[in-house]
């Protein structure tokens, strides 16, 4: 099976043109036509499973339309989306971030799938979706250190009580380095699908690895990519696998 770990950044581009003419001024613009770069690109890697970070379930910027929903609709398939901020809370209810999340597109039937509110951080959601052979969990971890490490913990604690294998993917936004992933990988008894900790970010210069697919006991890796690809600000992850 092949899963695909993609930071689309809402498919809001990259590079010094998203800061042209103010700061961040590109996550205000449209992206019909980035995503369909990005979808395009994703499609012809011929994906089972895509997981979708910063995803767009259907502001005005994609045209009312969820990115996950058109990506499935592409290439034949499902998509389960989840708002990555707590459920309830002032921000998931704001115009335009109620409708940012990660989200898994999937041509594998889906037996179960569900979201979990983690205990720290501005992103909290942590999203399953179970197959028949196997669980994925994909999250999106926030940018501080000491709430990471405890969503980090609270993720473990899932990943070891599935009743299936796991794998676990997302931008961990590891910033000190791979060592942060030390604990969770001794609780848990994963692998890191990129030992050497080939850098993800930024996409034009990569020279950090913040995005990971860690995956545990019954999961065989077959092969795995980090193509140089700049449709956004991170790199794609393309993890081959079998379930032993």
């Amino acid at each position: 099976m092949r899963l695909v770990l993609y930071n689309i950044r809402y498919g809001t581009g990259s590079g010094w043109r998203y800061h042209f003419p103010f700061p961040y001024s590109g996550c205000l613009r449209r992206t019909a036509g980035r995503f369909g770069a990005i979808s395009d690109y994703l499609s012809k890697l011929n994906p089972d499973l895509v997981g979708l970070v910063e995803a767009d379930s259907g502001s005005y910027r994609q045209y009312g339309r969820s990115q996950a929903d058109a990506l499935a609709s592409k290439i034949g398939g499902e998509a389960v989306f989840a708002c990555k901020y707590e459920s309830g809370s002032l921000i998931s209810r704001a115009p335009l971030l109620k409708r940012q999340g990660n989200a898994v597109v999937t041509r594998l039937p889906v037996v179960r799938s569900g979201d979990y509110s983690l205990s720290k951080g501005v992103k909290r959601t942590l999203l399953e979706v179970e197959f028949q052979d196997f669980t994925l969990f994909l999250a999106h971890l926030p940018l501080g250190y000491a709430a990471r490490r405890i969503q980090l913990e609270e993720i473990a604690q899932r990943c070891t009580s599935a009743s299936k294998p796991v794998v676990f993917a997302g931008d961990c936004n590891t910033f000190r380095g791979e060592g942060e992933l030390l604990p969770f990988l001794r609780r848990t008894g994963f692998k890191n699908a990129n030992p050497g900790s080939r850098p993800t970010f930024p996409s034009r210069i990569p020279t950090l690895a913040l995005d990971f697919v860690l995956y545990g006991p019954g999961i065989e890796m077959e092969s795995f990519d980090v193509p140089a690809v700049r449709l956004s600000d991170h790199l794609p992850l393309v993890y081959d696998f079998i379930v032993a």
